[in-house]
């Protein structure tokens, strides 16, 4: 479930315009009723509901018409697909969201897969102040804080995390969070506050047994390496610089000691298969070694004998 997206998420925590009524604005007076559904559906995806299609000029007999045609495709109960069924997470995000009135943001995995802390899930989860239910669309009743990312309301990365830490397993919430360090959204402060304010949440014990884990919170970007930080901890190492570049130097390693000018890499398979990437790495070692540096290489799955590794290569001359 890690990962690291290519694009960065950006938010907003206020609100878009209106789409019907930006649509009035920007397309002027002159142009047909089609063109202005077209406009403010693709504001949302290729969605758009029937109470925009209403403020829009469209009759009932219009609506009828089009979905006969196959212009409007039905999604949920009074929300429409323009042109075609939904084709990807966003279009679905979107049907949900119109599906569940005004005040309705996407939330737990859904608003995690929006902002790119987990990988995104085939079930629909939205939180809205109302009570009311839509098949096929995981509802839950709150009163949450939005932040808008590309206009779909989503619910922020704290309330996400506090969300998540009642219904996914223990490995998927550390995953979630540590991937949130990585990319620089998490805030413990936020999360403290909305644990205090909601009564009893579930999974508390677990989000804070990961926020209180330094080596969770560290930005490594595997498995090995989180057991290989342990491995050093746990054997008193002192805390080595964690998926940074070595000073002086573009090249990103797992870990390096600026005091003893080592470096220690931990190696998976492809560093093994691959020969453009021994060459890589080869050459790496060779700058890093004209610069001073004493490059230690581990596979994967010798992580836990990190600790006598590094001490044999720091006692070295």
């Amino acid at each position: 479930m890690h990962v690291i997206p290519a694009a960065r998420v950006r938010t907003s925590a206020t609100p878009p315009p209106d789409p019907v009524e930006w649509s009035f604005v920007r397309l002027g007076g002159a142009q047909t009723t089609v063109r202005r559904v077209a406009a403010v559906a693709a504001t949302q995806a290729g969605s758009i509901s029937r109470a925009q299609l209403v403020r829009l000029g469209c009759t009932r007999d219009v609506i009828a018409g089009w979905i006969a045609v196959g212009w409007l495709i039905p999604v949920h109960r009074g929300v429409y697909a323009v042109g075609h069924l939904p084709r990807g997470h966003q279009t679905r995000w979107w049907a949900a969201v119109l599906a569940c009135g005004p005040d309705a943001a996407v939330s737990h995995g859904t608003a995690a897969a929006a902002h790119g802390i987990l990988r995104p899930h085939r079930r629909v989860h939205v939180t809205t102040p109302a009570k009311r239910a839509r098949p096929g669309i995981a509802l839950h009743r709150a009163a949450v804080d939005v932040v808008f990312i590309d206009r779909l309301p989503c619910t922020t990365v704290a309330r996400t995390l506090v969300d998540l830490a009642g219904c996914v397993p223990p490995q998927v919430l550390e995953s979630a969070v540590r991937q949130a360090q990585v990319r620089g959204v998490l805030n413990v402060e936020s999360i403290g506050a909305i644990l205090l304010a909601c009564p009893r949440p579930r999974g508390v014990r677990r989000l804070r047994a990961i926020l209180e884990d330094p080596v969770c919170l560290q930005p490594t970007r595997s498995g090995p390496e989180r057991r290989a930080l342990r491995a050093l901890i746990a054997a008193g190492h002192a805390w080595p610089v964690v998926g940074a570049h070595v000073p002086g130097t573009t090249d990103l390693v797992d870990f390096h000691w600026p005091a003893d000018r080592v470096v220690l890499e931990i190696d998976g398979p492809t560093h093994e298969t691959s020969s453009v990437q021994r060459a890589r790495d080869r050459r790496r070692d060779v700058r890093l070694r004209r610069l001073g540096w004493r490059v230690l290489r581990v596979p994967a799955d010798e992580a836990h004998t990190a600790p006598q590794r590094v001490e044999r290569w720091i006692r070295r001359p």
